[in-house]
């Protein structure tokens, strides 16, 4: 009984005592800022009616991320809760329900995002608020959700069309607070660089240097030959190679690559049939604001519905040895935990005489066991039995992903593809 009433008890002192306070220092308020304030206390009031509601757990130590979640003491309530789902539900694979689910929750995710900007703007004085809106900054947060609103109807799309292929009907995959705004906003980045006319230019730092690679290797003879492309993201690598006639199997384990690639294949009647904004959230180093709302269309070609795809875990898809002519990879081989996994692997699936073909940054994550050099992943390469053809390598100078007309530009200079045999 005490821990039940002791939230409600909460908030009126919050509200009888905080929100008078606060209107007596601000002043005349509008509607939508004294909306935003009751939202977040309601919301902050309810993540602790969660907690003590819950099991002690134990102390957790604070995270950056922490400060940035409104309701994070819940988190690890959610976590268990989801756990638990994940075990009556064996039969789908892992991180599929919660892609599908991220999907289906976009448009509140998104919300909440602009929720945000929006706080930090109610919070200035009304004099600091009077040259925001000389700039026209509040038609900003509507324009956004105009975006948001396309994209969400392409995220439902998405996740319908999986409910479908997977066969999970309509119950509830996960808890809803379980979504993820990165799952999407990540996919959509992605969807940009592969499938949209916008993507070209990147593409065509990256995609000649591989398939002239492969056409030197096999003579310009791409039929027959068995090729391997890991990590396909949302495709088009492995796409534009089946075109020249090679037999290629795709693998990838992110859902949310997996889940969008599978709509614009087989859910595609038209070039530029599909229409979205990915940057509609994104308002940082833009030299011009519109640059946020702009969108494109996607395909920009047909996707190759030739390409055999193989979802999960690379080191774990693939028993037969020696099963491949080709491996080609593409800012692939800096992802996994242990790069002597990943190029040993890629040795033993390749035949006699087989070639990879390799490029893309070394950008090592945290949770990587080596962060090796160019030279060192040469000499690891040697090391495993690699004929290593030195005279092929070279830099690139890439973008990934960029926005359009953006102020801040990552190059990535790729010392590959390096052809090893």
């Amino acid at each position: 009984m005490g821990k039940s009433s002791y939230p409600s008890h909460l908030l009126a002192v919050l509200l009888c005592v905080l929100l008078p306070l606060y209107l007596a220092l601000r002043g005349p308020a509008s509607l939508s800022d004294i909306s935003f304030v009751l939202s977040s206390l309601s919301e902050r009031v309810e993540s602790i009616r969660l907690t003590l509601a819950s099991p002690v757990a134990g102390p957790i130590a604070p995270t950056p991320q922490a400060f940035e979640a409104a309701a994070e003491p819940a988190k690890e309530v959610r976590r268990s809760v989801q756990d638990g789902r994940r075990k009556r539900y064996p039969s789908l694979p892992d991180g599929l329900a919660h892609c599908i689910n991220s999907f289906e929750q976009y448009p509140f995710l998104a919300e909440q995002v602009l929720q945000r900007k929006h706080a930090r703007y109610a919070k200035q004085t009304p004099a600091q608020k009077a040259v925001g809106d000389k700039l026209g900054y509040p038609a900003h947060f509507e324009k956004a959700r105009d975006g948001i609103e396309v994209n969400s109807r392409f995220a439902e799309q998405i996740a319908q069309a999986a409910r479908v292929s997977y066969h999970t009907g309509s119950r509830r995959l996960e808890d809803e607070d379980d979504a993820e705004f990165g799952v999407v906003d990540l996919a959509f980045g992605h969807l940009s660089r592969d499938w949209s006319s916008q993507g070209a230019k990147e593409r065509q730092a990256v995609f000649p240097p591989v398939m002239a690679a492969l056409e030197q290797h096999f003579g310009g003879k791409g039929r027959g030959n068995r090729v391997l492309v890991p990590g396909i993201g949302m495709g088009r690598l492995a796409s534009d190679i089946a075109d020249l006639g090679y037999d290629v199997t795709a693998n990838e384990l992110d859902y949310s690559s997996i889940l969008t690639y599978h709509f614009l294949a087989n859910h595609t009647s038209s070039l530029h049939q599909h229409k979205l904004q990915p940057f509609v959230t994104k308002w940082t180093h833009q030299a011009n604001p519109s640059s946020r709302y702009s969108a494109l269309t996607v395909p920009d070609h047909w996707p190759n519905k030739a390409v055999k795809l193989v979802e999960g875990d690379f080191l774990e898809m693939f028993p037969q040895e020696g099963e491949f002519d080709a491996v080609v990879s593409l800012f692939f081989i800096d992802i996994g935990n242990n790069v002597v996994d990943f190029l040993t692997e890629i040795h033993r699936l390749l035949k006699p005489g087989g070639v990879w073909i390799n490029l893309g940054p070394l950008k090592w994550g945290t949770h990587t066991a080596l962060q090796l050099s160019a030279e060192e992943v040469l000499e690891l390469a040697d090391m495993i039995g690699f004929d290593v053809d030195h005279t092929s390598r070279r830099s690139i100078d890439s973008l990934y992903a960029e926005q359009p007309e953006t102020l801040l530009k990552f190059t990535y200079g790729e010392y590959l593809p390096w052809p090893c045999e």
